[in-house]
């Protein structure tokens, strides 16, 4: 009898998953460069911390190139991968805030999918990567705010 109730309870769940929502741009993350972005990202405990918690299977469901300084070109190609790197390799997923903003804001690229992939800043096939290797030279390495 009790398996059945344990059973019919999940049931009434249905399947479940812990969207996370990781804004760089809104400040609190990260120092306002490069740097610190790079740094805060490639350390990242929000994965395990999930785990730890049972907030599993994570998907980071809303995230951005948009950053709270001038960021480079070169900058934003690390920065898509970097983010890609933790949410769906060290997480189960993601999906980008948002495919595609309106033509003329002042957002774009760094808030549309669509084009930031025009830019070249994301692969055409989005499990691929500019650079694999992109946390590399910044894992555990020190930072002013805690890892995001």
């Amino acid at each position: 009898m009790i398996d059945v109730i344990i059973a019919t309870c999940r049931c009434c769940h249905g399947p479940q998953l812990y969207d996370a929502h990781l804004y760089f741009s809104f400040g609190g993350v990260a120092d306002p460069n490069a740097e610190s972005y790079l740094r805060s990202i490639c350390n990242s405990d929000r994965v395990s911390q999930a785990a730890k918690a049972k907030n599993t299977p994570l998907v980071f469901g809303e995230w951005s190139l948009a950053t709270n300084f001038n960021a480079s070109a070169e900058f934003l190609f690390k920065w898509a991968d970097a983010q890609k790197t933790i949410y769906a390799g060290q997480a189960d997923g993601w999906i980008f805030w948002t495919f595609k903003i309106e033509e003329g804001s002042a957002n774009l690229p760094n808030w549309s999918y669509f084009e930031s992939l025009k830019a070249g800043y994301f692969t055409k096939d989005p499990s691929k990567y500019t650079d694999p290797d992109v946390c590399k030279p910044w894992m555990n390495a020190t930072s002013s705010y805690t890892a995001a």
